[in-house]
């Protein structure tokens, strides 16, 4: 079976709170259907369809997780979460997110010229 149990929901929440981190496996039934094009697929960008049909982890953002945990997740993504594995990231791979705003790249390619 793939998605959460309700009991795992319950579980993901106390590691939410707790500041865990996620990530969703896509299972091979999974890329199966994406790759079949399954009406369920249709509108899912192709950047993450290339990424989903690679199978390799990708990082969660927690608060999809807990919406996904609360039944308040958009429908697209339900559907996705209910079709794989999500799992925490074990603590010695956790990894803090570099993103940098678009203010620092503007900048920094001011100071190149």
């Amino acid at each position: 079976m793939y998605g959460l149990t309700p009991e795992e929901k319950a579980i993901a929440l106390t590691y939410i709170a707790n500041g865990a981190d996620f990530m969703f496996e896509p299972s091979s039934e999974l890329r199966g259907k994406i790759a079949l094009g399954c009406p369920e697929s249709v509108g899912i960008n192709n950047v993450m369809i290339a990424i989903l049909l690679q199978g390799k982890p990708i990082r969660l953002d927690s608060e999809m997780v807990k919406k996904y945990c609360l039944g308040t997740l958009d429908r697209k993504n339900t559907w996705l979460f209910n079709n794989g594995n999500i799992k925490v990231v074990p603590h010695q791979f956790k990894q803090p997110v570099k993103l940098k705003p678009k203010e620092d790249k503007i900048k920094k390619e001011n100071d190149d010229e």
